[in-house]
């Protein structure tokens, strides 16, 4: 028994780990979903307060581009700080919070339109920077998970909403509520934290062990103005969705940052503010059910992080292309005019809400990274099989330049395109820029699918109808030692030399349909 002690000890300890683990991720999981809340509040305050002030669509579209070009100056570089950062940018926040505070919910700053959008503008800018800074620091805590995130995007506009146009006098202490549970875990000893501090020593230990990690490579800018990230994607197979995907999202996003608020206003003015908590109800109904789904289905739609079965993905990508559509359709519906009823718009609020959640977790599946596709097929390669970490840099680094370019295109059209869909809503009305959004939405994604399938199948038919060229894979080429002629000569040396991950999916393929 006393042999065993040891053993059982170490059993102990690590149970106990992992409770601390379980525990943790659950605590940093609400408090962080309670303070993005809270961030939109503030967000949706300022918002409020350049509307009142002219009720000009155009000017409150204009502190929501401020309110972008925060964010994603936060995101691209302000995401990476360590130890101990974390707190500063809470604390920071916090007292922006306060200042706003002083500001008058709902009624007219003792200024001009104009000034007093710049100056709103400016204090929405630096909320954003602080905020969505200090969501993406590096803690020693689980990771967010998946369903919190997606919850903040689907809820976080119409939850700031409702707080700040049904509760305007209670909007600043509950926006100051919600972000006090992040800041005290991060305030929380760091001896207790379930898991070790981020700084440099776990850093270069980190990326000791993840090999390829420790070569930092970086490409320039040339390989960018040179297409290379249209030719990755096109090698990866994923140029279809991004070119679906990206439009979408920036079309979406400068709509919904500049609808929200005169869309509230008019309910004011018809006194029918309550339809806000109904629709936010229909949002939290439709979320719940969109996670729920997931429940049965959790072997073929597993975490981020792992590969959806071949068997599945045709059937997943015709889910994911449909939702799209029905998100197009639901932003059409809210702008009708004979389905302005609360019923009807919480039924297509509430159907846009689901197909936006089903599209936020299939997209990132149906574009698994390199490190998803190697780590999970890896009982399917070759035993022994040492890949070239020279290589698998230097396709991280491709894959990490590419989703950052993507990324920061993204938010830079919409953040130009927001103070174009204000001026649309001045002119054409809330419901006026919804219909003619909702059927351009449309017309653009039924050519956008018809032009990238009749792509693929050009594409398909050309590639079936060229003869085979032998091509060594990653572990063949070890058997050939430098010197030693392979068994193609001249052609296989003549041939491009291809990516590594597509060398390895096309060896996937092939022992699946074996």
């Amino acid at each position: 028994m006393l042999s065993h002690s040891p053993k059982l000890k170490k059993a102990a300890f690590l149970s106990e780990q992992r409770l601390d683990a379980v525990i943790g991720g659950r605590l940093l999981n609400a408090g962080w979903l309670c303070s993005s809340l809270g961030l939109s509040v503030l967000q949706m305050r300022l918002l409020a307060q350049s509307w009142v002030q002219g009720r000009e669509a155009l000017a409150s579209a204009l502190v929501a581009s401020a309110w972008l070009a925060g964010s994603l100056l936060a995101t691209t570089l302000l995401s990476g700080s360590r130890r101990g950062s974390a707190r500063h940018w809470g604390t920071g926040l916090l007292l922006c919070a306060f200042v706003q505070l002083a500001l008058p919910v709902l009624q007219p700053l003792p200024v001009s339109l104009w000034p007093a959008t710049a100056e709103l503008g400016l204090l929405a800018g630096f909320s954003s920077l602080l905020g969505n800074a200090w969501l993406l620091q590096r803690r020693p805590w689980p990771a967010v998970d998946e369903r919190i995130a997606l919850t903040r995007a689907a809820l976080g506009t119409m939850f700031g909403l409702s707080v700040v146009w049904l509760l305007p006098a209670w909007s600043g202490l509950l926006s100051i509520m919600g972000l006090l549970p992040l800041l005290a875990l991060d305030y929380w000893p760091e001896a207790s934290a379930p898991l070790p501090t981020p700084g440099r020593m776990v850093d270069n230990w980190f990326d000791l062990t993840e090999g390829a990690r420790r070569w930092r490579l970086q490409l320039t800018f040339d390989w960018l103005l040179q297409g290379g990230w249209w030719r990755y994607l096109l090698r990866r197979g994923q140029l279809g969705l991004v070119l679906l995907a990206s439009p979408l999202a920036i079309a979406l996003g400068s709509i919904w940052n500049a609808v929200p608020t005169p869309f509230a206003s008019i309910l004011q003015e018809q006194g029918t503010l309550p339809t806000l908590f109904w629709l936010l109800l229909g949002q939290a109904l439709a979320l719940g059910l969109a996670f729920a789904l997931q429940v049965p289905l959790r072997g073929i739609l597993g975490p981020p992080d792992r590969l959806i079965p071949e068997q599945w993905r045709p059937w997943c990508q015709a889910v994911a292309l449909c939702q799209p559509f029905l998100m197009a359709i639901c932003l059409l519906a809210l702008g009708l005019p004979n389905l302005q009823t609360p019923a009807w718009l919480t039924i297509s609020l509430s159907l846009y809400t689901l197909a936006a959640t089903v599209w936020g977790i299939l997209l990132p599946r149906l574009r698994p990274s390199l490190s998803t596709v190697i780590f999970s097929q890896r009982h399917l390669l070759p035993p022994g099989l040492s890949l070239d970490q020279g290589q698998l840099a230097y396709e991280r680094a491709q894959e990490e330049h590419v989703n950052r370019f993507l990324f920061v295109v993204e938010g830079l059209l919409t953040l130009l395109l927001t103070p174009l869909a204000g001026w649309l809503t001045e002119r054409w009305t809330v419901d006026g820029l919804l219909i003619i959004s909702g059927r351009g939405l449309l017309i653009t994604l039924v050519l956008l699918v018809s032009l990238v399938g009749s792509w693929q199948m050009i594409r398909y038919r050309t590639k079936e109808s060229q003869p085979a060229v032998w091509r060594p894979t990653p572990w063949e080429r070890v058997r050939y030692p430098q010197g030693q002629p392979s068994p193609s000569g001249a052609a296989s040396a003549r041939q491009e030399h291809a990516s590594l991950i597509e060398e390895i999916e096309q060896f996937l393929q092939k022992r699946h349909y074996e």
